[in-house]
């Protein structure tokens, strides 16, 4: 039986490196309950340690700190991932030039998975992300898969939002403990894998890292301008070709498994890495690049 190959991609920043840990340490967690007989894990991630980002000369943490701590994290994933790689790279201006980057490294892989090292996730969230791609791609191979979140910013996001949540404030995510919210399964542990549907339409909501699934064969379809580079919108850019191409992909959402993110500490690093804050410095020119390339190719 041919496994089905899923590569798991994290674009990790700086500030960002014990969360990368922390992520690190739920995936190999997650890993006891994968069915190795059927699936085929690759582990990629790249730490940008590019002088585009940060002001090295004016930081009080250097790169070897960052790249010791990155070889240090070898016992999380050495023992279950069937390939893996943790690198830093000093050229890479952000997430869109590295996604292009690694998916192009792997181009026989049947689904690509992004995580930010923000996102807590259940023990069995990889292993149902897994199994729900099997049943779903003979049928229709163009696919996103997600979990469902916890109170998000607006009702726009309500259709994800699990029913346990629906009536908690907006800024519930910034209260919540996480780990208790994602740890067990809701609505006593009943999974069921549904199309994403908002009256009697298909709809597309999702973060772009947050433990999203997608279909090797959608991104290849999308098939990203390779001149992008830095920072942009990726799930907008990916939400816009779905919704208007809504017969060629479908979202779906697994019921009662929750994630959420948790990013309170990040700011410690602030007083020992000096960012440049280039995150926002190429998201015009990346939003013209892919918007044209949709018109150009696809007709919208």
């Amino acid at each position: 039986m041919n496994k089905t190959k899923t590569l798991i991609q994290i674009f990790p920043m700086l500030k960002e490196i014990d969360y990368l840990e922390r992520t690190l340490l739920l995936l190999k967690q997650n890993s006891l309950f994968i069915d190795k007989e059927k699936h085929h894990i690759i582990l990629d991630i790249v730490l940008p340690t590019s002088d585009y980002l940060v002001d090295w000369d004016k930081s009080i943490l250097k790169k070897d700190y960052f790249i010791n701590r990155l070889k240090n994290f070898e016992h999380y994933y050495v023992n279950w991932c069937d390939e893996y790689s943790l690198t830093t790279n000093d050229d890479l201006k952000g997430l869109l030039d590295w996604f292009i980057l690694t998916t192009s490294k792997y181009p026989d892989v049947d689904n690509i998975i992004i995580i930010e090292p923000d996102v807590v996730f259940g023990p069995y969230t990889l292993s149902l992300y897994l199994e729900s791609s099997t049943q779903i791609k003979n049928t229709n191979p163009n696919y996103i898969i997600t979990a469902e979140y916890i109170k998000m910013w607006d009702t726009s996001w309500d259709v994800v939002v699990n029913s346990t949540y629906l009536n908690e404030p907006f800024n519930f995510r910034n209260t919540n403990d996480a780990i208790v919210d994602t740890y067990h399964l809701k609505n006593n542990g009943e999974i069921n894998l549904k199309p994403l549907v908002f009256n009697d339409q298909k709809y597309f909501k999702f973060g772009g890292g947050w433990f999203t699934l997608y279909s090797k064969p959608l991104i290849d379809t999308i098939d990203f301008p390779k001149e992008l580079e830095g920072y942009g919108g990726f799930d907008n850019y990916v939400m816009n070709f779905c919704y208007n191409k809504p017969d060629l992909v479908t979202q779906y959402k697994i019921e009662n498994l929750v994630i959420t993110d948790k990013h309170n500490y990040t700011e410690y690093y602030d007083d020992y890495i000096f960012s440049l804050n280039k995150k926002q410095d190429l998201y015009e020119k990346n939003n013209y690049i892919v918007f044209n390339h949709f018109k150009n190719r696809f007709g919208f």
